[in-house]
């Protein structure tokens, strides 16, 4: 369980409490600002990188979990960001919302399906 609530702060803190403003608005217009938050992103989430490492003792199993979900969150932010601008510049705040819910479900179910896939296809191996 503490590995699960650890992996949902962290990235809480990676994707909003270190995002800046210039972030937050360019990343739907500008590879540029999109990558410089998927970076920081991965900067920040490098601390549960760390824990899933100390934890499961796994380096490979760590360190693929961490790169598939900085993947995974360029991929889900270059769509959802553009979704989310458009309501925002429409001024639709109710729509808005509801995608950064939406985009956020989406980021949180990445987090832990990779994980549980990711353990998943490790124990066959092993077991192969």
């Amino acid at each position: 369980m503490i590995t699960f609530i650890t992996i949902l702060v962290v990235h809480f803190l990676a994707d909003f409490v270190f995002q800046s403003s210039k972030m937050a608005t360019g990343k739907s217009k500008s590879l540029k600002w999109l990558s410089i938050h998927v970076v920081t992103y991965a900067l920040v989430s490098f601390i549960t990188f760390l824990f899933i490492f100390t934890n499961y003792g796994d380096l490979s199993f760590a360190l693929s979990w961490w790169l598939i979900n900085i993947a995974l969150h360029f991929v889900v932010d270059l769509i959802t960001s553009k979704i989310t601008s458009k309501f925002w510049e429409e001024k639709n705040m109710r729509l808005f919302f509801v995608m950064i819910g939406l985009d956020q479900l989406i980021h949180n179910l990445c987090l832990i399906i990779t994980f549980f896939w990711l353990k998943e296809t490790q124990l066959l191996s092993v077991q192969a």
